[in-house]
């Protein structure tokens, strides 16, 4: 390994030791992109003086990082999967909760970014469950790698873009407007925040949802084997994964999970 090849690794070491974000698992070719748009934003062409400038200026590495695992998001995101997953997945979920007297809901958005897909679910089961939700222990565990994507999460405001196509009844029952619109308290309370490594930090676990959407496809096939076996280790049996609709099974994972609709992405724990 030489010259541009070493320089590369030897950014990505750099990033990991003052960041904490390991981008080794992602595809060189992806990083390399989103790299590119932070070197020509400094005006450098090279790895080695794109360090300089991270010397220079350690306010970079925020810059880099956000190129780095960029998300774009809004509520509800793809109608079709969501539609599978309140028509379909949720309320099979809660029928089986409720035939085996079992009270605990356990779903993770893994890759949350900003917050707006876990935050799409809490109003999906709120709905689904009306009065009912009293009778369940609900917990929506969002996480990220990006510290900032969680505290705009946390934060839970935002603008209408990430609320298009959101019907006017959703609106007003489930946020407050004052110049952005703001998720009330009824559904902040479901959801969980944390910052999580998926590839390097252990799985969380006894889940009966897992949705992790347009993130596998940036993963190397190794590391996309080891995801998915996590996932599936996660996963309480007859528990359901949802993926990127860009994105498909390993052969391995394959044989873990059958399809439920293969369109939008979603399976079930064999």
């Amino acid at each position: 390994m030489v010259g541009e090849d070493l320089d590369f690794m030897v950014l990505l070491n750099r990033i990991l030791k003052v960041r904490g974000l390991d981008c080794r698992q992602y595809r060189d070719k992806c990083l390399k992109r989103r790299i590119a748009v932070r070197m020509r934003a400094n005006n450098v062409a090279t790895y080695r003086d794109y360090m300089l400038v991270l010397k220079k200026n350690p306010s970079e590495y925020d810059e880099l990082v956000d190129a780095l695992t960029i998300n774009v998001s809004s509520f509800f995101r793809d109608r079709g999967t969501f539609g599978v997953i309140q028509d379909t997945v949720l309320p099979q979920l809660i029928s089986s909760k409720q035939k085996h007297n079992k009270k605990i809901i356990r779903l993770w958005s893994a890759g949350c970014a900003s917050g707006e897909e876990p935050y799409s679910l809490a109003i999906c089961l709120r709905e689904l469950l009306g009065d009912r939700i009293e009778d369940f222990i609900i917990s929506i565990y969002a996480t990220d790698i990006d510290e900032g994507s969680l505290d705009k999460a946390r934060l839970a405001e935002y603008d209408g873009q990430a609320l298009r196509g959101v019907e006017e009844k959703r609106l007003g029952r489930y946020f407050t407007y004052n110049g952005k619109y703001t998720v009330k308290r009824e559904v902040k309370e479901l959801v969980k925040f944390k910052r999580h490594d998926l590839i390097s930090d252990e799985p969380l676990m006894h889940l009966d949802v897992i949705l992790c959407r347009n993130v596998v496809i940036y993963f190397s096939r190794d590391s996309q084997e080891k995801l998915f076996q996590k996932f599936c280790d996660g996963l309480n049996p007859g528990g359901y994964l949802v993926i990127g609709k860009t994105e498909t099974l390993t052969s391995r994972a394959s044989r873990m999970f059958r399809p439920i609709d293969l369109k939008e992405r979603v399976y079930q724990k064999l």
